[in-house]
């Protein structure tokens, strides 16, 4: 299941320049949910339920929704929510009678479904990883002791919240691990931010910079859709340098950037497919990507120049983001994101949803404005999201 949460919603954490705000963002995305309250009645009809809240609420279409203290006990737990109109959300109720729920019945926001290890141990600090026993097993621990910027840092296992083997990238490599970006400035102003996540791997986007809210930077962190079977070793961590929260430079560990051309990716993955070598530097890129640019831009396929639309059938062309490592070729893919190499310009806001069509119908994309952060609006990218899935 496919969980995608943003700021414009009721109940949202906020995003901002503070010590722990990233922190709270994640936690109540992966672990605990947000926007609880009561629920005034859930009715079934013809299987499908429908849900009233006596005043606003975060759900929109797509969104999970978390019910609690219903009878039937059948209407509890995560459902999709189908359709939205005022107060009221319908789910699909295959199989519960018609009739009025009874109870004291809550909802909330849905959370990934992600544990954290070692809760309060140290302050804003946190450790997270996935539950679904098929995944790898990485950590991430995310240091939110600052104010612009958080630290983030992957583990192939975590024994307390300040010691772990198997970092991804190691103190060697970055020292003290990446950078998420939360404001250019240190103050409580909200900024904007989406996280879209699965039981492996989850994204995140924000725009930190307060003149540019519609663009931003989208990174991540999680297991690889691996072309090695049974895969141990396909955690991946992308992030940014120390200048990400305020830059008038392509952020080479965005993945919404085709990094083939750029030593620095700022990206690293657990070890190599066979279990050896220890953290290894990543790089990135989709179909007809030409070098180090922007998916959407017109310089991610130079050498082709498509255009958007497509000529010949009026489309858009999305394609898989591929990973690659060293000299051993392509791992995998990065789950739920995809790159254009059409040349979109401003054609999508942040936001904006795409029904797929040919390869991808059936499926709804988030188009996500991605560029430096200090920049610009003409200087973005798009890259699309999968919000329907499955992303494996």
């Amino acid at each position: 299941m496919i969980f995608t949460f943003d700021s414009s919603q009721v109940g949202a954490p906020v995003l901002s320049g503070s010590p722990g705000a990233l922190r709270a963002v994640i936690k109540a995305c992966l672990v605990d949910g947000f926007g609880a309250g009561p629920v005034a009645s859930i009715t079934v009809a013809a299987g499908v339920a429908t849900v009233a809240f006596s005043g606003s609420h975060p759900y929109r279409v797509g969104s999970v929704i978390q019910i609690a203290g219903a009878t039937p006990s059948a209407l509890n737990g995560n459902k999709r929510t189908s359709t939205v109109v005022g107060s009221s959300i319908t789910f699909p109720a295959p199989g519960v009678p018609d009739g009025t729920a009874t109870g004291t019945i809550t909802a909330k926001m849905a959370p990934a479904g992600w544990v954290e290890l070692f809760p309060g141990a140290l302050a804003n600090v946190l450790a997270v990883k996935p539950s679904a026993a098929e995944a790898s097993g990485s950590v991430l621990r995310l240091d939110d002791t600052g104010t612009t910027t958080a630290r983030v840092v992957g583990y192939e296992f975590l024994s307390a919240i300040s010691t772990g083997d198997g970092a991804f990238p190691t103190e060697a490599q970055f020292p003290g691990g990446l950078y998420w970006p939360k404001s250019n400035v240190a103050s409580t102003a909200a900024r904007p931010w989406w996280v879209f996540a699965d039981e492996r791997s989850f994204l995140i986007w924000t725009a930190p910079h307060a003149s540019n809210p519609t663009h931003g930077t989208l990174f991540g962190f999680g297991d690889l859709v691996s072309d090695k079977s049974g895969d141990a070793y396909c955690g991946a961590l992308f992030g940014g340098d120390s200048s990400v929260s305020s830059t008038s430079s392509q952020i080479a560990g965005c993945i919404g950037v085709a990094s083939a051309g750029n030593a620095a990716s700022n990206a690293y993955i657990a070890r190599l497919h066979g279990g050896m070598g220890g953290a290894q530097l990543i790089k990135k890129g989709g179909a007809y990507s030409a070098g180090a640019a922007y998916s959407g831009t017109s310089s991610y396929s130079s050498t082709y120049g498509i255009p958007y639309p497509n000529g010949a059938d009026n489309s858009l062309r999305l394609s898989p983001v591929d990973v690659f490592v060293g000299t051993s070729g392509i791992r995998g893919r990065v789950a739920g994101v995809y790159h254009t190499p059409q040349a979109v310009g401003e054609g999508f806001s942040t936001g904006a949803i795409v029904d797929g069509q040919g390869d991808y119908v059936g499926r709804s994309f988030v188009a996500l404005r991605v560029g430096p952060t200090n920049s610009a609006l003409s200087a973005a990218g798009t890259v699309f999201v999968d919000t329907t899935g499955p992303w494996r």
